[in-house]
């Protein structure tokens, strides 16, 4: 299977995004470009030919395939020379003779995620198009109809009952393309027709073809033509994506991926206790890893030159952490330099998208930082808070192996700070349908096995991994709020750490939200049910309990200075997400609950 990718449009209804480059090469939220999405997905599920049809800066677009990440993939350019005055009928009839085989089909300014592209390829059908039953039909944009369980038009024009919503993305056997190929040379040897769509050749013949529906409705396919278009689909993209974050459940299935991608010798940032343990002699068994410790508890930024130093030096293509927390923030770190250059500090660049893939083996059950955009470390004794989508690791290894021989404190901590996160995400401003059913099943997995995994259950192990996991996917979307904002100085001054702090913080704050947040609120309600409890209240004394049950310190003792320093440390972005506005005076009421100043 090839594909072919239709890049010859200007892109006129774009504005400014389009001024110096072809729509395709518009970047999205993450900093990739649409084209260079369509190349990454499709060559991660194993198409290595393309032919792209191009008009002006193709010059752009060969750019992209010289990268270093598709060396193992073949691209043929074919230039449209009168891209300006023909449709994407005319790109397809110039590149007739590179079509021998059977390939994908697919629109320069088409995102999509990369289950879609798996279905289509699985799909025992040679030839196939997309269709979405559940979307309302557009007023200018493809439908197609389907009579027979079998695609007979494509038009703009056409909103009958057997009509649906439609994509250009269609996969067509080699005989297929052939016949659609000979009517589109019809259309221009001997009809001299280049301005319409190429569809309208296809319509002619599809009684004779067999090219059946798959349905996208669970997936995501969009066509960006303008910048409303744009500006939607790079926010929802992102939570798509996060969605389908690859997870497995042993070290043991790294292998696979590893050589899917071609990866031979990654840089694995590894936390030091972990370097002689059965953990690195499985991935020895895979590749030849070159291996990283030179990090600290809370890492800084020289931390990560020094990996990225290593990486190059060492020809590295992909990044592995294993670790807690300090281990991924580092990797997450490390990706986003990579593509950086110059001496100067690298923390106020502009980020670059980079396909360097991250396999990330959380050994704690905490933070869910796996599942995050974020990446927290220090630079001149500052906290640094990192954001980006691109640094979402690709791969997750919850293997529940590394939680047997945690510390109590620790497993303390950071089944702490899941609860804590899947609670704030829910009245979060940023809450949506997706962080709420995150949060509330992270929720409901965390307070039932809570005591059987302090206790050492193993049947409790993963069910504790897997809500920490999605708790951390509750708070890529939404970041944390008021508690985890009160915490960060509270671990810094008296050495708290991170999830206990939270939750100590959290007790004042949740009950500040029960006195002043809107009795009508949906949030309130929807904790509750999370919690299993009739009431916001009940939940709350719940969350007290289970705090309680895991011996929470409640209060610290502080000098006035330190109260003051906490009050003034408060990071007010952190603060906005609460749904409650807090002066400094309301955050230094909240201390006070359990600061007891000596």
């Amino acid at each position: 299977m090839k594909a072919i990718i239709f890049n010859s449009g200007i892109g006129k209804r774009m504005g400014a995004l389009t001024a110096n480059n072809p729509k395709s090469m518009v970047r999205l939220a993450n900093g990739e470009t649409i084209f260079e999405r369509q190349i990454r997905i499709l060559s991660d599920n194993g198409i290595k030919e393309f032919v792209i049809t191009s008009g002006p800066y193709e010059e752009q677009l060969i750019a992209v395939t010289e990268k270093k990440a598709y060396s193992d993939c073949k691209f043929t350019f074919v230039k449209n020379p009168i891209y300006d005055k023909s449709n994407y009928i005319y790109s397809l009839y110039l590149a007739k003779d590179k079509l021998d085989d059977d390939f994908l089909m697919l629109h320069g300014d088409l995102v999509f995620n990369n289950g879609i592209v798996e279905k289509i390829l699985s799909d025992k059908n040679p030839s196939t198009c997309l269709i979405n039953k559940k979307k309302a039909l557009p007023e200018k944009d493809f439908k197609g109809r389907i009579c027979d369980g079998k695609l007979r038009e494509v038009s703009i024009n056409i909103f009958d009952s057997d009509c649906f919503t439609f994509q250009p993305l269609y996969k067509l056997d080699k005989a297929t393309l052939g016949a659609w190929l000979d009517n589109v040379c019809d259309y221009i040897e001997n009809r001299n027709i280049n301005s319409v769509y190429a569809e309208n050749a296809l319509n002619e013949i599809t009684d004779g073809l067999n090219i059946i529906p798959i349905s996208y409705e669970d997936d995501y396919v969009e066509e960006i033509d303008n910048e409303d278009d744009y500006i939607r689909v790079c926010r929802d993209i992102q939570i798509f994506d996060a969605k389908e974050q690859k997870t497995v459940g042993s070290v043991a299935q790294i292998g696979e991926y590893l050589k899917k991608n071609n990866i031979n010798k990654p840089l694995a940032v590894i936390s030091k206790f972990l370097l002689e343990s059965d953990t690195t002699k499985t991935l020895e068994g895979f590749c030849t890893p070159v291996y990283f410790s030179d990090f600290k508890p809370n890492p800084i930024y020289d931390d990560v030159i020094k990996a990225k130093k290593a990486y190059i030096k060492n020809g590295c293509d992909c990044i592995i952490s294993i670790g807690g927390g300090s281990a991924i923030d580092t990797a997450k770190a490390l990706k986003l330099f990579l593509p950086l250059d110059g001496e100067e500090c690298l923390l106020n660049k502009e980020h670059i998208y980079v396909n360097i893939k991250h396999i990330a083996v959380p050994t704690t059950a905490g933070t869910g930082s796996e599942a995050t955009r974020f990446s927290v470390i220090y630079y001149n004794g500052e906290k640094q808070s990192l954001t980006d989508v691109s640094i979402i690791p690709d791969l997750v290894v919850l293997d529940p192996k590394f939680l047997e021989t945690l510390p109590e404190n620790q497993k303390t901590a950071t089944v702490l700070d899941a609860l804590c996160q899947a609670t704030e995400s829910i009245w979060s401003v940023n809450a949506n349908e997706a962080s709420i059913d995150y949060a509330k099943k992270a929720i409901d997995l965390i307070i039932k096995n809570a005591h059987s995994y302090m206790q050492g259950v193993s049947s409790a192990l993963v069910p504790i991994q897997i809500g920490a996991n999605l708790s951390g996917r509750a708070i890529n979307i939404t970041q944390t709020t008021a508690a985890h904002a009160m915490s960060y100085k509270i671990t810094s001054l008296f050495g708290v750490p991170h999830g206990a702090a939270v939750a100590m913080c959290m007790i004042p704050v949740w009950e500040y939200y029960n006195l002043h947040s809107d009795k009508s609120s949906n949030a309130r309600s929807l904790i509750a049910e999370a919690y299993g409890a009739d009431s916001i209240e009940g939940a709350f004394e719940i969350f007290k309990n289970i705090c309680e049950l895991l011996s929470l310190k409640t209060t610290v003792v502080a000098t006035k200075a330190q109260l003051e320093a906490l009050v003034d440390g408060v990071n007010p972005e952190r603060l906005k997400n609460y749904p409650i506005s807090l002066t400094k005076d309301g955050i230094r009421s909240l201390y006070e609950k359990i600061v007891k100043v000596k």
